[in-house]
């Protein structure tokens, strides 16, 4: 690896590869259910390595907009499947748990690991956006807490409700931690609260 790309661009890199990765799934989806939308501007099928990926001259820009792309592909395909049917949210929210417990975190179960887990995979923006923290509580739950929203305005620049996007990040992450015994909870627009 390039002296110049470290391991939070790795990292970014990988978040961004699992978004696509429930992207692709939709897309999946919306073949074997036999809804002919074009899904051409959404799928990735191959990842290249990060050094091909990104400029060299300017890193943080080109991650900020392979993050941008990945955010706008996630709400496109997503308002694709549902403009001429919304009742396809159910079968969405069922692909993108599937598509979570496919990446299920094995042998991690204590809350804390959890949270850090989450961190490392959720594509919450860019480091510099600080847009999440983690917090321990009272009780011994640790919680990801959300200081900004940087998701749902995508979802509704392509005409549909923000709110959908917490709730599809509720459906990926109860198939993340589908083999674990913690307890999740939280708003998920708010925060994700994890305890035993």
């Amino acid at each position: 690896m390039s002296a110049f790309l470290g391991p939070i661009h790795s990292l970014m890199y990988n978040r961004i590869i699992t978004m696509q990765k429930v992207i692709n799934a939709l897309a999946d989806l919306s073949k074997s259910e036999g809804w002919n939308i074009d899904n051409t501007n959404y799928v990735i099928e191959e990842f290249p390595p990060i050094e091909e990926v990104v400029d060299l001259g300017n890193i943080h820009a080109s991650l900020s907009n392979l993050v941008e792309g990945a955010e706008e592909r996630f709400a496109g395909i997503v308002a694709t499947i549902m403009k001429d049917s919304p009742s396809r949210l159910g079968k969405i929210e069922t692909s993108v748990k599937a598509t979570g417990s496919s990446m299920k975190f094995d042998e991690v179960n204590s809350p804390e690991e959890i949270c850090i887990r989450l961190q490392e995979i959720l594509l919450d923006g860019m480091p510099c956006d600080r847009a999440t923290m983690v917090n321990q509580n009272s009780d011994g739950s640790f919680e990801i807490i959300r200081t900004m929203d940087l998701h749902s305005g995508y979802f509704e620049a392509v005409g549909i409700d923000g709110d959908i996007y917490f709730k599809l990040l509720k459906d990926f992450v109860e198939g993340l931690l589908s083999e674990t015994s913690v307890n999740i909870s939280g708003d998920f627009k708010k925060n994700i609260i994890v305890s035993k």
